[in-house]
């Protein structure tokens, strides 16, 4: 890096002509990045419940669902009326392969001894409303019949209709629901509420696009006000500001170029860059005008910036991109592409501030008035308390600490995992609120299915499923399912005015071909292959965490294994069980990137300068991530797929800590005993350590005003760890530095000033 360092020193001008091409056309890339909201991209790749829904959408038609539920006077003929023409004009909507209304209901008549299946709401010449005895002959058939027992095409009050929207595979689901949505408000006079994946797809996509611009406005913001009250200067502002800005920009367009989407995870990634990046400038900005400030010339202080400070930065930034590039291991695509986000952005930020920074600083002028950013002004009597305090009492301060972790370590087990996807928006928002609407009237808002194989045409299988179908609907996250056990019932209460399964086999085939040759076969064929081998149970499934989704499957399990027996094998999917993927996933994520990022970090850390300073370091942060994930539990807050990447974000910006045992090894290496080299270091570098978690705070707590709640939880708990890990590096690492580094040997360092002459 030294070489490259002088090559920057050398050809300044061509450096920053240089950086600044590749910015412009890495700018232009990240405008052209596409934004992906659809809710599959939060599902595992290797989802064994999503096979099964594919497969089951194969054999049985099956396609993704919008639920739309419409209020008002319904049995009105005026109304009925805009139901009937709402219907058509959804049916009428690209990618709309069926909708399911009032309007499309069948009722089923015995003429003499023939069955006929004619439509529910007598069709009229345009202009023309049903009439009142229609309508109340539709309210008292869909009150009585079997069919439609188990399916709200109309609440009990006449107050809403509801309306299952099916889409084409492959559509856009922003798109469609957005379209969907446009032609409501052309048809409908009154409220609406819609559900289901795509409307949650288009909900997410619209979060992304709203947080993405605000939250990195807002972010930057308060990282330039926290660089000025640190440097006081416009260079020093400004300086910083664009290496902060380059390696946002540098980060988005290589993510762009490699294809990458933007999600609603991706917004931590830029503001992880910028906090990160202003870490990296704060430090060897601080260092250059610590160096002006003692009287050295230009040249000489960037090359002290370079060979002293610049090992902290090169430490922290390769043991930042490895936390990051665990992230790259992911199951799921979200969190992939947060990971590429955040790992390149470090690295352009690493590079910009090891070579593009020392090239502006040969071209620029020095400033007039230059302060020491590392004098601790009105903190020097706490610096210097804090270090009176960890260096006669060391063994005192790391129990302590030892004690506090243990204490938060009691509210792990009380944390509560919740990955479903209507906890990533905000309680009482609109995205809530409508589905709530949805459930009240429906019973549910997505749909757990049961696949079965056997023989539907045994009448014992046909009571075995009718018979679960009453016990599910009894656990209070569901509601009543709907299966060719319906179709079949209201069949033989047509027929023979019995309300009840047929008793044989034949009786049941016979019905079965009647509705064939008289009804539409689809009718059939959503709930039964025609071979009768193969069938499904649809159960209205309620908005519930992914927790409760485990005991509830588990229960419908063991319903079905006491029900069916030998009579059928079973198997489950539903986009409920596609949340509980995403926990899984994410567990499973959580231990491989927090572990690996742990090895990295100690890894690259020894190469550079010694295990045992690298170990010091890694368990004060450990003993931080230990407290933080503690303290969710305490403080009731859910494991989410944010908050599962604390972690590794944890070890990956707490590098303030990494600078303290440098800028300790350094003292040391100057002659200073342990004591003194941590007085020193202390006062110091204790101003510059509080500006940089500062900031770093500054740039994550700007993720607690997202409207993505995940986000939101991440970016209030990053301001908790940074200034846990603050705290830690101000006392905790200072102490155990005199209990476990007393005599460090860093195996590499780049203290070797630059041989160039002083400008």
């Amino acid at each position: 890096m030294t070489h490259v360092a002088r090559f920057a020193l050398q050809h300044s001008r061509v450096v920053i002509g240089v950086f600044l091409a590749v910015t412009v056309a890495l700018a232009i890339s990240a405008t052209r990045i596409e934004t992906a909201g659809a809710t599959e991209s939060l599902y595992p790749d290797d989802s064994s419940v999503d096979a099964i829904a594919e497969e089951l959408q194969a054999t049985f038609r099956h396609h993704d669902r919008l639920l739309l539920v419409t209020s008002g006077d319904i049995y009105s003929g005026p109304t009925m009326a805009r139901v009937t023409a709402l219907t058509a004009a959804l049916q009428r909507l690209p990618g709309v392969e069926d909708v399911t209304s009032v309007a499309t209901a069948k009722r089923m008549v015995d003429d003499d001894g023939f069955l006929i299946v004619d439509d529910l709401i007598p069709r009229h010449a345009p202009g023309v409303e049903p009439d009142a005895e229609e309508l109340e002959a539709a309210r008292a058939y869909l009150a009585e019949s079997p069919m439609y027992q188990n399916v709200t095409l109309v609440s009990s009050d006449g107050r809403h209709a509801s309306f299952i929207i099916e889409m084409a595979d492959g559509l856009d689901a922003n798109a469609f629901s957005k379209s969907v949505v446009e032609t409501v408000r052309t048809e409908w006079v009154g409220e609406y509420a819609l559900a289901g994946q795509a409307f949650t797809s288009m909900e997410l996509q619209s979060i992304i696009g709203r947080d993405l611009p605000v939250l990195g406005g807002l972010a930057l913001v308060v990282i330039v006000l926290m660089l000025f009250l640190n440097f006081r200067t416009l260079q020093g502002t400004l300086l910083p500001l664009a290496l902060i800005l380059l390696g946002v920009v540098w980060g988005m367009g290589l993510f762009g170029l490699l294809g990458g989407k933007l999600m609603a995870l991706t917004v931590i990634g830029p503001i992880a860059v910028m906090a990160v990046a202003s870490s990296f400038i704060i430090n060897m900005l601080g260092r250059y005008y610590f160096e002006l400030a003692h009287g050295a010339g230009k040249r000489v202080a960037v090359d002290r910036m370079l060979g002293e400070t610049g090992l902290g930065v090169i430490v922290s930034g390769v043991a930042i991109s490895a936390a990051m590039s665990t992230f790259m291991l992911s199951s799921l695509q979200m969190v992939r592409g947060l990971g590429l986000v955040a790992l390149l952005g470090v690295l352009a930020s690493l590079l910009a501030s090891m070579v593009l920074l020392p090239a502006l600083l040969n071209v620029l002028p020095v400033p007039n008035h230059v302060g020491d950013p590392e004098h601790p002004g009105g903190l020097a009597k706490v610096l210097a308390s804090l270090g009176r305090l960890t260096t006669r009492w060391p063994r005192v301060v790391v129990l302590i600490a030892v004690a506090v972790v243990l204490a938060g370590l009691v509210g792990v087990p009380r944390i509560v995992t919740d990955t479903s996807i209507l906890a990533f928006f905000p309680e009482g928002g609109a995205t809530r609120s409508s589905v709530a609407t949805v459930e009240e009237v429906l019973g549910g808002s997505s749909t757990i299915t049961v696949w079965l194989q056997g023989d539907l045409g045994d009448p014992a299988l046909l009571a075995a499923m009718e018979a679960y179908q009453h016990d599910v609907a009894n656990l209070p996250e569901l509601g009543a399912g709907q299966s060719i056990v319906n179709v079949i019932r209201a069949l033989n209460l047509t027929l023979t005015g019995e309300d009840a399964l047929p008793r044989t086999r034949e009786a049941v085939a016979q019905e079965l071909l009647l509705y064939q040759s008289s009804g539409d076969v689809s009718d059939l064929t959503r709930f039964m292959t025609l071979d009768q081998k193969q069938g499904v149970i649809n159960f209205v499934a309620k908005s519930m965490s992914t927790e409760r989704v485990a005991a509830v499957t588990n229960e419908m399990t063991r319903l079905a294994e006491a029900r069916f027996g030998d009579l059928a094998a079973v198997r489950f999917t539903g986009n409920p069980l596609l949340e509980r993927e995403i926990e899984q996933a994410m567990r499973h994520d959580f231990v491989i990137s927090l572990t690996l990022a742990i090895a990295l970090v100690l890894i690259i850390d020894s190469f550079v300068r010694s295990f045992r300073a690298a170990a010091v370091t890694i368990i004060v942060l450990l003993s931080t991530v230990a407290l933080q994930y503690g303290l969710l539990g305490w403080l009731g807050l859910p494991l989410n797929l944010a908050t599962m990447l604390m972690g590794a974000l944890a070890i990956g910006v707490g590098d303030y800590a990494i600078h303290l045992t440098v800028r300790y090894m350094e003292e040391r290496r100057h002659g200073r005993d342990p004591e003194q080299a941590v007085m020193h270091t202390l006062y110091s570098t204790g101003r510059q350590i509080l500006f940089t978690a500062l900031t770093l705070g500054a740039g994550f707590g700007a993720l607690a005003f997202a409207s993505f709640v995940p986000v939101a939880t991440l970016g209030r708990l990053m301001l908790l760890t940074v200034g846990l890990v603050g705290v830690a590096t101000l006392t905790l690492l200072p102490a155990a530095s005199l209990r476990f580094l007393r005599n460090p040997h860093a195996r590499v360092h780049l203290s070797k000033e630059l041989t160039h002459e002083e400008a």
